[in-house]
């Protein structure tokens, strides 16, 4: 019997001393994890043939002990098959032996459609082993993983895991044509599914047979060789012959079948799938151009985006149908670690991401921020993508390396409806991020009361302070949410707590202009002359930005009008570099001589020394707290 891998053996690449001595050089870490990736997907590869071996056993067992109890159910099998197959009488009166062995040429580990499809028909609810498991629960679980290997898989570990699997256990190809072809260099890194398609569109129509079992594939240059079932050369040569152009325009630089020089000129060593697709658009090869489109599907953009994930980003619903369907890889990621599914997650058709799942998407991947897809769903207000993933499974418990979560993406963001999702299914409300802020803070922080009111519901601390001392109560009245301040004040809240730069809740609302918040903390008898480490006060915040209604509301209280900050700013100072001596003059405590001298650098348009080199004009920096996002 001809065994068509020992050509493999005598067909070293014509580069293979330079190669060796690539080789035998210290890898450096970079290539240790490509040569490890690469030895991991062969080794896939050849336990996935393994397993399918194992399936195939089983579903043979299976049958068998079927049609033992009913032999009519062999009958039944022949009818359905030779529909499925578009046969004609070619099985009539087989055994079960016989069957398998005429089926054996259109099935392989990876394209194992016809013995899922016959198992679904044949052996539902069929369980054997131990495990408990269907045969067809397992077929389905292992054709998915047989699907994404199809995308992840070069030419290049396809080339020696074939040699491993099948060397010295070939179907006879004796008498079948044999069709040998070169490819252009950009083949190389191809996978599974672009051989796939370019061997389905050098046959003619009606061609099913297994790709894995009559193909080999020889690197150096890359060499495709395929045993050719049911045809004669003849027939193959006149049919290639008439798609000499679209050889030529996907990168095949020279075609024989058997010994018959089909095409034949010089490698391309500039072709590139982007290149012939523009030279075939060019040529109006229609063929070539849909073929190059889907072959070179998962090609990326700058951004490192496919044009998958830029359908899933602009919600063409259409388009990501067609591109999945073409074999599109539902798992690349952009350069900010993005996947489709996280796109349609964030863009929010559900209708989307029902069809990225159904295609094997899968959802644990996360961006290089670590957001998982339930959390930027969480994020963007997507609560059918939330409940749909965590129904898949998705941790929706899971912190990144900062310590956000699904729920305080939900939380910032004011999302009530899925806030109250996570609650529902026991997510802990107090979990902290590592500068220990919580979800309650940020939702107090964007003045999200409804979720506030839930959150002091599931008893949360209102008063836990982050690693410099800041709580919810200093967010709330920093941004002007009074609706929030007088619910925290209602839970008892302490409002004069200091954070580790000195400054309190009274301070941030004076600082940033919130008026009504400051009257009612006012009302709370808070100390309006606490001062921060730098020696700020609420009045030198007000008077510092201008603001004459707080500033008329401190000095109706015991405001101390001498402070001064470390730079020995003071009250007057602030009020003339702003000319707000209108303010302070009808006040009894401030003199006539120092409106005229608030007057003065408004006058000179100039900002005066002092003694710590900065300006009567710089602003106190607020407390940084820290954001969340995607």
């Amino acid at each position: 019997m001809q065994d068509i891998w020992l050509t493999l053996e005598k067909s070293p690449p014509s580069s293979a001393k330079s190669y060796y001595a690539f080789a035998s050089k210290p890898l450096t870490q970079a290539e240790e994890k490509f040569v490890e990736k690469e030895v991991d997907l062969v080794h896939a590869l050849i336990e996935l043939n393994k397993e399918f071996s194992f399936l195939i056993m089983d579903v043979q067992s299976g049958l068998q002990m079927k049609m033992k109890k009913d032999p009519e159910q062999l009958k039944h099998l022949i009818i359905w098959l030779e529909d499925y197959m578009d046969w004609n009488d070619k099985l009539t009166n087989a055994s079960l032996d016989q069957i398998f062995k005429a089926i054996d040429p259109f099935y392989d580990f990876i394209k194992c459609d016809l013995i899922v499809d016959m198992s679904e028909k044949f052996l539902p609810g069929f369980e054997i082993g131990d495990d408990k498991l269907s045969i067809v629960s397992k077929l389905k679980n292992y054709k998915e993983r047989a699907n994404e290997l199809q995308s992840s898989v070069r030419l290049e570990d396809l080339s020696k895991a074939l040699k491993n699997m099948y060397k010295g256990d070939m179907r006879s190809t004796l008498n079948m044509p044999v069709i040998v072809m070169h490819l252009d260099n950009a083949w190389r890194g191809s996978d599974i599914n672009g051989l796939s398609l370019l061997i389905q569109n050098l046959l003619p129509a009606g061609h099913q047979q297994s790709i894995m079992k009559y193909t080999t594939v020889t690197l150096g240059s890359v060499i495709i060789t395929c045993h050719v079932l049911n045809s004669t050369a003849d027939s193959l040569i006149e049919y290639t012959g008439g798609k000499l152009q679209f050889m030529h325009l996907i990168g095949i630089f020279s075609l024989y079948i058997n010994d018959h020089p089909v095409l034949q000129e010089d490698e391309n060593m500039n072709f590139t799938f982007k290149l012939g697709l523009l030279e075939a658009g060019k040529a109006g090869n229609n063929e070539a151009v849909e073929f190059l489109q889907t072959v070179n599907i998962d090609h990326t953009n700058e951004e490192g985006e496919t044009a998958l994930l830029l359908a899933c980003k602009r919600g063409h619903k259409n388009s990501v149908h067609s591109l999945l369907t073409a074999g599109a890889n539902v798992n690349i990621q952009d350069n900010k670690g993005w996947t489709a599914l996280m796109r349609a997650s964030k863009y929010n058709p559900i209708s989307i991401i029902h069809m990225l799942l159904q295609a094997n998407a899968n959802p644990h991947l996360k961006n290089s921020k670590g957001s998982n897809a339930v959390m930027i769903a969480s994020y963007y207000g997507n609560y059918e993508a939330v409940e749909l993933l965590i129904s898949k499974g998705v941790d929706y418990k899971y912190q990144r390396e900062d310590g956000a979560n699904a729920f305080m993406m939900a939380c910032i963001n004011g999302h009530t409806q899925i806030v109250e999702l996570l609650l529902e299914k026991q997510i802990d409300p107090n979990v902290q991020n590592k500068d220990r802020g919580n979800a309650f803070m940020l939702a107090c922080q964007n003045g999200h009361a409804q979720i506030v009111e839930l959150l002091l519901k599931e008893q949360v601390d209102p008063n836990v302070q982050d690693k410099d001392g800041g709580n919810a109560f200093m967010l709330a009245c920093q941004n002007g949410h009074a609706q929030i301040v007088e619910l925290l004040l209602k839970e008892q809240v302490d409002p004069n707590v200091q954070e580790k730069d000195g400054w309190n809740a009274f301070m941030l609302a004076c600082r940033n202009g919130h008026a009504q918040i400051v009257e009612l903390l006012l009302k709370e008898q808070v100390d309006p002359n606490v001062q921060t480490n730098d020696g700020f006060s609420a009045l030198l915040f007000a008077c510092q930005n201008g603001d004459a209604q707080i500033v008329k509301l401190l000095l109706n209280e015991p405001v101390d009008l001498n402070i001064q900050n470390r730079c020995d700013h003071t009250v007057i100072h602030y009020c003339q570099s702003f000319s707000y001596a209108p303010i302070i003059q009808n006040d009894k405590d401030i003199t006539a001589e120092q409106y005229e001298v608030a007057k003065l650098p408004s006058e000179w348009k100039a900002d005066l020394p002092t003694k710590c080199n900065s300006t009567m004009l710089s602003l106190a920096e607020t407390p940084k707290w820290s954001l969340v996002d995607v």
